[in-house]
């Protein structure tokens, strides 16, 4: 049985032996978005909000409930084959101050370090992680990311519905992954899927090592940063 972390699953005893232990939240945030007819449209979320809770057993701290909110610098979902775009856009300033009151929230909790970081990682995105961190002015220290820098052991990179997000999912979420969905043949290009082809590349196994790696480098960059504090 895997370990609890995740803030809303804790009792209060839980809770309060968790952030003793090690002051350290961690916040998720992704999207609502087209990932190929083969993946959860919550897939940022969904795989930031994973690998947050392993680096949280792996080094401590809890994870907040994934935020499902992006700002524009998506992808849309095929019109040939579908009426509706399942792609949802937040407007910029709204997720700006949604995640500021969010971090004035957790450091009254008694947090002394938010590792705010994104699965959805366009680069307006991950600028906002990094500009909301320098912008907080509380006494918790925040440090704004994205996925995409950590797993340098496996050589783990950013795609998009792709072989790495495909795997990741299919790891912590294997019932929201089907890809069956995707025409078999080579020569027909999944719809706004970018990177190595999810057909022939991805894998649970690969997601798991990724996880891993991921997880691991979080979880270690965690520690340094909250040694800084105390």
């Amino acid at each position: 049985m895997l370990e609890k972390v995740q803030y809303e699953r804790l009792l209060p005893w839980e809770f309060e032996e968790r952030i003793k232990a090690f002051p350290v939240v961690y916040v998720p945030v992704g999207s609502l978005e087209w990932h190929g007819e083969h993946l959860a449209l919550g897939n940022d979320s969904l795989k930031m909000h994973g690998l947050c809770c392993e680096a949280a057993r792996k080094g401590g701290g809890i994870v907040y409930p994934a935020i499902y909110y992006c700002i524009p610098g998506l992808c849309e979902a095929d019109p040939s084959r579908y009426q509706h775009n399942s792609t949802f856009y937040g407007e910029p300033d709204v997720l700006r101050a949604l995640l500021l009151s969010t971090l004035a929230g957790l450091e009254r909790s008694g947090f002394k370090l938010a590792f705010l970081t994104t699965g959805h990682t366009p680069n307006e995105q991950v600028q906002m992680m990094k500009d909301v961190a320098k912008a907080y002015t509380g006494k918790m220290k925040v440090h704004g990311t994205c996925d995409m820098v950590f797993g340098d052991s496996v050589n783990f990179t950013s795609d998009h519905a792709a072989m790495w997000e495909t795997s990741l999912l299919w790891h912590f979420e294997p019932d929201l992954v089907d890809l069956t969905m995707l025409d078999p043949a080579p020569s027909v290009q999944p719809f706004n899927v970018f990177g190595q082809d999810p057909r022939t590349k991805a894998s649970p196994r690969l997601g798991a090592k990724a996880a891993e790696a991921v997880a691991t480098d979080m979880a270690e960059l965690a520690a340094k940063l909250l040694a800084e504090v105390n």
